[in-house]
């Protein structure tokens, strides 16, 4: 049985734990309050582009279709999006079994998977595996930027249109909300001509591309559009990203927290018993020694 010692700094142990504890969650609700904050403000944009890329969808794509919509080799690139620091809950180790899933799946149907590895954690994933990598980013989640996904979307538009990549896929934890993050992978190129989830069905939306003057040509406006989509889908999944990181620390240390008072108030408990019985025994042993006497 541990001393009276040892338990008194166990639990002056657990209760610095719990104060550090209790500081990355709040630290991690001010974060997940801005993460969700600019998920929300980007939202209307986002679906905005969608509908606009739907309607010319049926004219422009049909009729300039680029390579950047649709290729077929055998070599894929999964993106995988993790976090950089741990105690988030199980957010990366789900999603790296999402990952096993897909890269088993892909390499059955005769893909060459490459790797593109974006925080700490699927960089020590990565390591593991044979697969070669095609780039290593850090801090990507820290302080999402349209700029970034922009640049980034450049470079693997290109890497498409050299014929380097068939497809291209991103996996990441995709925020529903405080206690869920659901790991996805969803394609990122080549680019599809159907539609968003939910189209509006207003006179607006069935007007006919051929109505519109375009300026400059049709081609250049595609090539644009395109790169802008890439590039907007890119960074709603990284705004996700970083919502679902936040949101799961905020639960994991919130669980911490409350398991660290369970602790303190059993090793209290225990505390004040030993400490019972220890003056229990010191007044047994003054007595029967005022017995002797």
């Amino acid at each position: 049985m541990p001393s009276l010692k040892d338990t008194k700094r166990r639990i002056g142990s657990v209760k610095s734990t719990k104060k550090i504890t209790r500081a990355m969650k709040l630290v991690s609700s001010a974060k997940y309050a801005r993460a969700n904050r600019a998920i929300l403000n980007s939202q209307p944009y986002y679906e905005s582009f969608q509908e606009m890329i739907d309607l010319l969808s049926s004219s422009l794509m049909a009729n300039d279709q680029g390579r950047v919509l649709s290729k077929k080799n055998s070599k894929s690139l999964l993106i995988i999006i993790s976090t950089d620091r741990g105690l988030c809950g199980g957010l990366n180790s789900n999603l790296f079994k999402k990952c096993n899933s897909f890269i088993e799946e892909k390499e059955k149907e005769g893909s060459e998977i490459y790797l593109g590895l974006w925080g700490k954690r699927s960089i020590m994933y990565g390591q593991k595996k044979p697969h070669p990598t095609f780039m290593k980013e850090v801090k990507v989640l820290e302080k999402p930027s349209f700029k970034g996904a922009k640049e980034v979307a450049r470079q693997i538009s290109k890497k498409i249109s050299s014929d380097d990549f068939s497809s291209v896929y991103v996996a990441y934890a995709s925020f529903k909300n405080t206690l869920t993050q659901i790991p996805k992978i969803d394609q990122v190129l080549p680019l599809t001509s159907e539609g968003h989830e939910k189209r509006r069905t207003d006179e607006a939306t069935r007007l006919k591309a051929e109505n519109f003057i375009f300026e400059p040509s049709k081609k250049k406006l595609l090539k644009s559009a395109l790169e802008i989509k890439i590039a907007l889908n890119l960074f709603q999944i990284i705004l996700n990203a970083s919502a679902s990181e936040h949101a799961a620390r905020m639960a994991a240390m919130d669980n911490a927290t409350n398991n660290a008072d369970q602790v303190i108030s059993t090793l209290t408990i225990q505390y004040n018993r030993a400490r019972q019985a220890a003056i229990t025994k010191e007044l047994i042993e003054i007595t029967s020694g005022a017995e002797a006497l």
